[in-house]
């Protein structure tokens, strides 16, 4: 019986520390599946908070619905998803930046208020990335594409926004007031173009870590859209740079919004790409555990197929057995002797009395002597 024995409890201490091993995984994979949730939400924010400053920039009155409505999301997914994540604080100061900013207004103080929301903005999705370990994501693919999505392309967006606002808020201006900024402007746009070389690198080396597959075609052509709208950007601050000229207005608005569309198909694709690898990555989970207690019944099923019989074989050989009859008092049993009783003789009293010597009888022959004892058995 020891065999079994110690085949079903080596399988359950294989079984539990594989359990808890999955258990582990399931959870760190959960919490990066809320972290996409919670950048899904933001993702729009920032393009609407973008799309505002660029009106305001340029002198007209934002709209406020689809900012309002972008705040709502957000504001859903963080009553939701905060606790967990440690978003809640972070959150309320950018709401209330947000819903403060001014719709319109001078340049400078527009491009400022809304620089200042921005970086809030990346520093919510920051903590976002920490908190639901993305950052820290085993698998290849699967890390460099959160890389790019929550970080690269967010950050490129916001450069990109910078670039052009700056670029329009000189429209109309003297070429000394124009040549004060131009410095900022090629700086902005060498952020822009830095953020999508590492986005491309990224999703490049996601695709290569994936094999290619179904993950390249998805992402490189609208990666490539997204490329060639940055490069569209470069040439509009020529006029700047020469000191001769003037800025296009129109041809910057269409190039940012072309950015921008190009920047949140992209930005889409790549989330749902992430969150798709996450739910199979939690089935396959799924599917392990399941194998783990199938690989555990069949050693505990065999365990108890070889110990149950011989239990119930003993049990049957010892009912069929005769009963042992209990000892009783005053009768003899073999196997348990009854302990030996010490036997006691009482004294011969001593006589107190004068002695009395018996009386002497005349001498018999021998064979009067025997005839005498005849009379008595052998035992008496």
């Amino acid at each position: 019986m020891l065999f079994p024995i110690a085949l079903m409890v080596s399988a359950t201490v294989l079984f539990s520390l594989v359990w808890q091993s999955v258990g582990e995984q399931s959870t760190f994979a959960s919490l990066e599946r809320d972290g996409i949730r919670y950048i899904q939400a933001l993702e729009p924010l920032e393009i609407a908070l973008t799309n505002a400053e660029s009106v305001a920039v340029r002198g007209g009155s934002a709209p406020r619905e689809p900012l309002a409505l972008a705040v709502a999301d957000v504001a859903k997914a963080d009553k939701e998803l905060g606790e967990r994540l440690r978003t809640e604080d972070r959150w309320t100061e950018l709401r209330t930046k947000v819903e403060s900013l001014p719709a319109e207004g001078a340049a400078a103080p527009i491009i400022a208020a809304y620089g200042g929301v921005s970086e809030l903005l990346l520093a919510l999705m920051d903590k976002v990335r920490n908190t639901s370990q993305l950052i820290r994501d085993p698998e290849v693919d699967t890390y460099y594409l959160e890389d790019g999505a929550a970080q690269e392309l967010p950050e490129g967006i916001v450069a990109a926004a910078q670039y052009t606002d700056l670029l329009l808020s000189v429209v109309g201006e003297s070429p000394a007031a124009q040549a004060k900024v131009a410095d900022d402007v090629r700086s902005a746009y060498s952020g822009l173009a830095g953020n999508a070389k590492d986005l491309s690198d990224d999703i490049r080396l996601a695709v290569e870590g994936s094999d290619g597959g179904a993950l390249g075609t998805a992402l490189l052509s609208k990666l490539d859209r997204f490329n060639r709208s940055i490069d569209d950007l470069a040439p509009l601050m020529s006029p700047l740079s020469n000191g001769t000229g003037r800025i296009d207005t129109a041809k910057v608005v269409r190039s940012r919004d072309e950015m921008q569309a190009a920047a949140a198909d992209l930005s889409a694709t790549l989330l749902t790409q992430i969150d798709s690898a996450l739910a199979d990555r939690l089935a396959s989970l799924s599917h392990r555990r399941l194998l783990a207690i199938g690989i555990l019944l069949a050693p505990v099923l065999l365990g108890l197929a070889l110990v149950v019989p011989s239990l119930v074989a003993r049990r049957r050989q010892d009912k069929g057995a005769p009963p042992r009859e209990r000892p009783t008092a005053g009768r003899h049993d073999p196997a348990h002797p009854a302990p030996a009783q010490p036997v006691t003789v009482p004294p011969t009293p001593w006589p107190t009395g004068p002695v009395q010597r018996p009386e002497s009888r005349p001498s018999e022959t021998a064979g009067s002597e025997y005839a005498r004892w005849e009379q008595f058995s052998a035992p008496q």
